[in-house]
């Protein structure tokens, strides 16, 4: 045991922690954020495992952001446990070494963990705005992502060439900009953030819901705009240590926005798919947001004789929303089948409406009628 304690907390002789009071900050702020990742990533299993039955590709998602979070969380530890937040001038060449190799690796951790977050949002809006328009809009974000997220991960660990001029500026070799690499990987992340925030608002304002329902749904995807407050935060902390001639004094501040905004990432893609675990929890809560008509993606009052809308959209899109999806999305009542169908409101435009059936029995067993009444004329005839 004292063998481990004297790898995670280096000590001299003289029996100097290299824990500063900076690194306990920060590493705090981590362990924080990261265990409320994993408190709603497990909600969010729990929900869709146990209650709704399914896991799906986006869940898969989610559970890889938090796994790679964990891993920059570990090099955080590392990192903090060995000089980060002290003057360089008192932190001795091994130490030293440790931290820079442990900084080095956080980089790209904290690169994907943002990045599979983000996919895991666009996964989801396929299924809950399922129109061609909104499918082609999450693919063209998606490639963007996979574009620029595969450059921010791999510049991350081959930045310098050999990679290890990166902790040992003496090496004879290249390295990328730094300040230029990391400032445009902050851009797009931001870009990013701020393209999923702003896409789902035309299918958000064509729903015709009760002002309080539509509030309330709005203001779940609006928390996704705290990511991008995150990242505008840790732009300005990359400022800080980018212009710093004490690097491991200043890198406090930009690490720990890194934690909090991978993290926060991880938690508003959970958000939206823990209604029928909330239902469980507080029933009474999501009743009164009921009380005067359907929540979130289920049937609302209608307006001017008009089925309620979803967003906006061409072409000749027809998706079945089971009750499952309802349950998940909408008012939680298990006999309701939606269908949605290509129409247009009184001005003319093109909307996407909802059919709507009582049961999908009674619907299966007009279907059979149809058919079997179809088998009979052909028969006489």
């Amino acid at each position: 045991m004292p063998d481990m304690l004297h790898v995670l907390l280096p000590r001299e002789e003289t029996g100097q922690s290299y824990f500063s009071h900076g690194g306990k900050r920060g590493l705090s702020i981590s362990i924080v954020f990261t265990s409320l990742a994993t408190i709603f990533v497990t909600a969010r299993v729990y929900t869709r495992a146990r209650l709704m039955k399914r896991m799906e590709p986006n869940d898969w998602m989610i559970l890889i952001a938090l796994t790679f979070s964990y891993v920059f969380m570990g090099f955080f530890i590392v990192e903090s446990l060995n000089g980060m937040g002290m003057h360089g001038a008192d932190i001795p060449p091994p130490v030293m070494l440790k931290q820079m190799k442990a900084f080095w690796l956080t980089i790209p951790f904290y690169n994907a963990a943002l990045l599979c977050a983000k996919a895991s949002i666009l996964m989801q809006y396929f299924r809950v705005f399922p129109t061609k328009r909104m499918r082609i809009v999450c693919w063209v974000l998606i490639g963007v992502l996979a574009t620029y997220g595969s450059w921010a991960v791999l510049s991350a660990f081959l930045n310098c060439i050999p990679v290890a001029k990166f902790w040992n500026p003496t090496i004879q070799g290249y390295c990328i900009n730094q300040k230029g690499l990391w400032f445009s990987n902050a851009s797009m992340h931001i870009a990013t953030d701020l393209a999923i925030l702003i896409i789902p608002i035309p299918a958000l304002h064509a729903l015709e819901l009760p002002k309080r329902q539509k509030i309330a749904l709005i203001s779940i995807f609006a928390l996704g705009g705290f990511v991008c407050v995150t990242s505008i935060c840790r732009l300005v902390a990359l400022k800080k240590i980018s212009d710093s001639t004490d690097p491991t004094f200043d890198n406090v501040d930009a690490a720990s926005w890194s934690a909090i905004e991978c993290n926060t990432g991880i938690i508003c893609a959970c958000l939206p798919t823990l209604r029928p675990l909330v239902s469980r929890v507080i029933p009474h809560l999501l009743s009164t947001l009921s009380a005067s008509g359907r929540t979130a993606y289920g049937n609302a009052p209608l307006s001017r004789g008009q089925a309620p809308t979803y967003w906006n959209g061409t072409g000749t899109v027809s998706t079945t929303v089971t009750a499952m999806d309802d349950m998940e999305y909408g008012h939680a009542e298990a006999d309701k089948v939606l269908t949605l169908v290509p129409g247009t409101d009184v001005n003319g435009r093109e909307k996407l409406m909802v059919r709507e059936s009582r049961t999908a029995h009674v619907t299966e067993s007009k279907e059979a009628a149809v058919r079997s009444e179809n088998r009979g004329g052909s028969s006489s005839s």
